[in-house]
């Protein structure tokens, strides 16, 4: 969705004209994980890191479905589940976000791995936060990634179409 909005290069967009799998971004994504792994020497960590930043980020999406439930109940929405599991999903998430300072194994690295948690889950967020602004907020398009297109890389790749649903 960021491709085809002009927010990232649009060859990330393609698809598979089969499946409509976006073929481009997922082995882009799988690059960046790799590369990750690489650096950080210890794929656990990696993984472990990642994953309690998505939590944070489910706890953001589920306050965010309760709200809109209440702001604007008329929105059209393709599916809409009881109120009771963005509720339950919250406290879950929250439970999740919490659980590293209940740990009950506390060893001599224990605040250590705490503040890295919570730092590069905080870190994650306010990266973020500027090119939400920009992007975003003030609906800017960033020319050096509309410079970038993916009908090229398509023709390069017979199997892949360009789709463009703007």
């Amino acid at each position: 969705a960021c491709a085809r909005d002009g927010h990232l290069p649009r060859a990330l967009s393609l698809c598979l004209p089969s499946r409509s799998t976006p073929i481009v971004a997922i082995v882009f994504n799988f690059l960046c994980t790799v590369v990750y792994i690489v650096v950080g020497k210890h794929a656990s960590a990696v993984v472990e890191k990642v994953m309690y930043t998505q939590w944070i980020y489910f706890v953001f999406v589920f306050i965010g479905l309760i709200v809109l439930r209440f702001t604007r109940p008329s929105m059209r929405r393709p599916y809409k589940a009881p109120f009771i599991v963005p509720v339950l999903l919250t406290i879950v998430s929250v439970l999740m976000v919490l659980s590293p300072i209940f740990d009950t194994t506390r060893d001599e690295d224990y605040v250590s791995n705490i503040l890295s948690k919570y730092g590069i889950a905080v870190g994650s967020i306010v990266t973020g936060i500027p090119f939400y602004i920009l992007c975003i907020y003030r609906r800017t398009r960033l020319s050096i990634f509309e410079q970038t297109s993916g009908k090229d890389l398509s023709s390069i790749l017979n199997q892949v179409e360009y789709r463009d649903h703007s």
